[in-house]
């Protein structure tokens, strides 16, 4: 198999435009990371705002009830590239309490907290509650 620098010459040579050296080798590459924010990450930490917490999610009830147990992302501005709107925050949902109950922000994706296990959504800021470790 010819180098780069190789065909560089010969492209030359041919009067053909010459592509700049890559920045990484021309065999297979490594694994890929996920940049678009749409996984949780496993180890429960948020790539873009580091540790994330503990937290209890509810719905609007009287008086508001828990549906799910997660993670909140205090410091992220996106989900699934939409950004938050004020009074919402970044969550994912770790433990399902009542899978028929409907998110407060729901998605094409996602109505129920059924559907939400292991996915970021948006929460309403003032259904979040804090649970101690």
């Amino acid at each position: 198999m010819a180098s780069f620098s190789q065909l560089q010459s010969q492209m030359q040579s041919q009067g053909l435009a010459v592509p700049l050296e890559p920045l990484v080798g021309l065999g297979p590459s490594g694994p890929r990371v996920s940049t678009k924010g749409s996984c949780v990450d496993p180890s429960g930490n948020d790539a873009e705002t580091g540790d994330s917490d503990r937290c209890g999610l509810y719905i609007e009830a009287d008086p508001a009830r828990l549906v799910a147990v997660g993670k909140v992302y205090e410091g992220s501005t996106l989900v699934h590239n939409t950004p938050l709107l004020p009074g919402q925050v970044k969550v994912s949902v770790d433990e399902v309490k009542d899978a028929d109950a409907p998110v407060p922000i729901p998605t094409d994706e996602v109505s129920l907290v059924g559907q939400a296990l292991h996915n970021f959504l948006a929460w309403s800021t003032h259904l979040v509650k804090s649970l101690l470790h």
